[in-house]
C-alpha cells in the first residue's frame, strides 16, 4: 500500500475527534473469508458509508442491511451481499461518542493549543516519511539517494569536470644572457653536435684541431648553428677524428613554468576569483613577434560550471614565477561542466539493461555517456546511405576512453566513426529598455549572465533560437523591452553569420558557445 501523507489540519482534526468523538473515516484491506471487521473507535453511534472497489468499479457505495450490518462494535459483511474484491482497501466513515470530560476545543484553548503544536510535529515526521519512500523509486529519489537507487545496477553519477585549456605566460624583454667558455665536445664524425645549453643566440667561435694543428674553424665556412646544435658544413674543415674541439657560444637564461603553478582571474571579491593550476611543465621561448611566451595546459581548482572564464580574465599571478612578466589566456576556458543531473542519470540508468544486452543504438548511446567529461553525443544511423556505418559526434571526454567502450559495445561487422563537434562561437548584442526604477548594473549582469547559460547548455547539433535569447531576458525584473538584437555567428573556416531577428542554424556536427556578449540599455522614461 502506498504511503498516504496527512496533512496538519487532517492530523489535529484526528487528534481532537479521539479526544471527543466525533466523524472519522477508516481504511481496511479486504480477505476473502473475512466477514467481520472491528470497528477502531467505539461506541459507534452511525455508519455513514462503506466505499470500495467492486468487480474493478472504483468507489463502489455497498448498502447497509444488503451488503453489510452493524453488530455493535464491528460490521459484517452479508452472504448474498456485494463484497469488495479481494486484496484491495475500502473505508469506513462512522461517527461515535466518546465521554472525556473534555468539551472546550475551540481555538485558543488549553486542549486545542496542545494539539496544534503535536500535529504539526507529526506533520513533520509524515514529510520525512513521504521522502523516505519517495528516495526508493529511480523516478522520484533525488542527490544521494538517486544515487543509491542507481548503484544497484551498477551505475554511478558523473562528477563535475573542472574547466581547462591554455593560458600564455610571457615578457616582452629577452632573458638574462650567459656566456658559456670552452664547451667540449668529442668529434666522431657526426654532423651535427647538440649544444648543451637550448636557448642558444650565437656561437663565439670554435677551436679544435684540424690536420694536426690547432685551428679556429670559420662560422658559415666550415660551421654553422641550426637550432640547439652545430652543424659542419660540407667542403669546409673539420676536426680530426677522435680529436676534441670547444666551442664559446652565448645562451639565454632559461625561464621555467614549473608544474602546479596557480594562477588566476582578477576580482575585488575574493570569493569571486577563479584559480586555475599549471598540469605541465613548460619554457618559455622566442616568438616570431620578438617576445618570450609558453602556452601551458591549466585546470581549474573547483569543478563545475562557476570555473568557465572568457579569454583574457586569467591575468594574476598570486606566486609570481621569476622571469616571467606576465599571464594571459588568449582563449575562452568554458569547458567546464556540473555534475549529472538527476534527469540525466535516470536517463542512463533506464538504459543500463540495454547496455548489457548491447548491439543497440541505445546502447552505444548509454555506453558513450558513461564516460565522464561526455556533455552530448548524436548518432548517425548510415550516413549517405552507407550501410554498415555509423557515425558518432562527441562532445567532451577522453577520445581513448570513448574508442574503448564504443569497441566494447558496437555490434560484429559495423564500424563506427567518431569525431569530435566544430564549435560555433556565438556572440550577441542587444539594448535594454529599462523601468525608471531598475537597477541598470544588476540588470546588466543577470541579462549576459542569462545568455550565456542558454548557449553553453546547448548540446550537438542545437540551434541558437532567438525566441529564447529574449524570453530570457524580458522576464527580469526591471526590463520593459528589448531593441537592437543581433546574434553573430564565427565558425572554424572563418564564415561570419550575422542574424538579426533570426536563428542561428547549427548542424549535426557542430555545437554553439558563447563569446561576446555586448549589452547597452536606455531608461524608460
Amino acid at each position: 500500500m502506498p504511503l498516504t501523507k496527512k496533512t496538519y489540519r487532517q492530523i489535529a482534526k484526528d487528534v481532537l475527534t479521539q479526544i471527543c468523538g466525533g466523524e472519522v473515516t477508516e481504511t481496511y484491506a479486504y480477505k476473502k473469508g473475512k466477514n467481520v471487521y472491528l470497528f477502531s473507535n467505539t461506541p459507534v453511534s452511525e455508519v455513514k458509508s462503506i466505499v470500495g472497489t467492486c468487480k474493478g468499479i472504483i468507489g463502489k457505495l455497498f448498502v447497509r442491511e444488503v451488503d453489510f450490518r452493524v453488530l455493535g462494535d464491528s460490521f459484517e459483511w452479508l452472504f448474498g451481499g456485494e463484497r469488495p474484491d479481494d486484496n484491495t482497501v475500502f473505508t469506513v466513515q462512522y461517527v461515535f461518542t466518546r465521554s472525556s470530560g473534555i468539551s472546550d476545543v475551540k481555538a485558543g484553548s488549553v486542549t486545542r493549543t496542545i494539539v496544534e503544536a503535536i500535529s504539526r510535529e507529526i506533520e513533520y515526521s509524515y514529510l520525512q516519511m513521504e521522502q523516505a519512500y519517495l528516495s526508493g523509486f529511480l523516478d522520484t529519489a533525488t542527490g544521494n539517494a538517486l544515487d543509491l537507487v542507481v548503484s544497484i545496477i551498477g551505475v554511478k553519477r558523473k562528477p563535475p569536470q573542472p574547466s581547462s585549456g591554455s593560458v600564455t605566460f610571457g615578457r616582452n624583454t629577452e632573458p638574462e644572457l650567459l656566456s658559456i667558455v670552452g664547451e667540449v665536445h668529442l668529434y666522431d664524425g657526426s654532423v651535427e653536435y647538440a649544444l648543451n645549453k637550448p636557448l642558444i643566440k650565437d656561437i663565439v667561435k670554435i677551436e679544435g684541431t684540424c690536420k694536426g694543428s690547432p685551428v679556429t674553424f670559420g662560422k658559415d665556412v666550415d660551421y654553422a648553428m641550426t637550432g640547439k646544435s652545430v652543424r659542419w658544413l660540407q667542403g669546409g674543415d673539420v676536426p680530426d677524428a677522435k680529436t676534441v674541439f670547444r666551442i664559446d657560444y652565448s645562451a639565454y637564461r632559461e625561464i621555467t613554468i614549473p608544474k602546479g603553478v596557480t594562477v588566476a582571474t582578477f576580482s575585488t571579491k575574493p570569493e569571486e576569483t577563479h584559480l586555475f593550476e599549471t598540469a605541465e611543465e613548460m619554457v618559455l621561448a622566442q616568438t616570431a613577434e620578438a617576445k618570450w611566451e609558453a602556452e601551458v595546459l591549466v585546470r581549474c581548482t573547483v569543478p563545475g560550471w562557476s570555473g568557465n572564464v572568457l579569454a583574457g580574465s586569467v591575468v594574476v599571478m598570486p606566486q609570481p614565477v621569476p622571469g616571467v612578466e606576465y599571464v594571459i589566456n588568449k582563449s575562452d576556458l568554458i569547458n567546464g561542466i556540473g555534475a549529472e543531473e538527476d534527469t540525466e542519470l535516470r536517463e542512463r540508468a533506464r538504459h543500463a539493461l540495454e547496455f548489457a544486452g548491447k548491439a543497440t543504438y541505445p546502447s552505444l548511446e548509454s555506453a558513450i555517456k558513461s564516460v565522464e567529461g561526455v556533455r552530448s553525443l548524436l548518432i548517425e544511423d548510415m550516413p549517405d546511405g552507407l550501410p554498415g556505418l555509423v557515425k558518432v559526434i562527441v562532445d567532451g571526454g577522453n577520445m581513448d576512453e570513448i574508442l574503448r567502450v564504443i569497441d566494447d559495445t558496437r555490434a560484429a561487422g559495423i564500424k563506427v566513426e567518431v569525431s569530435k563537434p566544430t564549435i560555433v562561437y556565438v556572440s550577441v548584442s542587444l539594448t535594454l529598455m529599462l523601468e525608471s526604477d531598475a537597477y541598470p548594473t544588476v540588470v546588466v549582469n543577470e541579462t549576459e549572465k542569462r545568455i550565456r547559460s542558454y548557449i553553453s547548455t546547448l548540446g550537438i547539433g542545437d540551434h541558437v533560437l532567438y525566441s529564447r535569447i529574449v524570453e530570457s531576458v524580458v522576464s527580469l525584473d526591471g526590463v520593459w523591452d528589448l531593441q537592437d538584437v543581433t546574434i553573430t555567428a564565427y565558425r572554424d573556416d572563418g564564415s561570419i553569420v550575422e542574424s538579426e531577428k533570426e536563428n542561428i542554424e547549427i548542424s549535426s556536427e557542430e555545437r554553439a558557445e558563447p563569446r561576446n556578449i555586448n549589452i547597452s540599455f536606455e531608461m524608460r522614461k
